[in-house]
């Protein structure tokens, strides 16, 4: 069995990120996502989207992860939003209560301009 390893592509329109991930969003794969965002809300990036299309696993801990983000986001009064979440997860996300802090979009364009309608 071949163990899959989380891979990030960051797109950067600021004061906007899209970090498209691929690969299993669990343990400590998940944990390098909070150092990427934390290292570009030093760079003055505020809103996040997280593409999950390729994204082929999320456990607990990377829903905790998640939910972890939510508190850095918030202090620079930023946005999360989530794309391309198939049906299970998104019930998942919801179901822990994510929607209360985070936005669900098809894909990552409509998550832009309903950013840029809002400011």
């Amino acid at each position: 069995m071949s163990t899959k390893t989380l891979t990030t592509a960051i797109e950067k329109i600021a004061p906007t990120a899209i970090l498209k991930i691929d690969g299993p969003f669990n343990d400590f794969h998940a944990k390098e996502i909070i150092e990427i965002i934390d290292d570009l809300l030093e760079q003055e990036f505020v809103h996040f989207i997280i593409n999950f299309d390729q994204c082929i696993e999320v456990n607990n801990y990377g829903v905790s992860v998640l939910i972890s983000l939510i508190g850095s986001i918030n202090a620079k009064k930023g946005k999360l939003i989530f794309t391309n979440v198939d049906q299970h997860l998104e019930k998942k996300l919801k179901m822990m209560g994510l929607a209360a802090y985070a936005e669900f979009y098809s894909e990552d364009k409509v998550a832009l301009e309903s950013l840029i309608e809002k400011h």
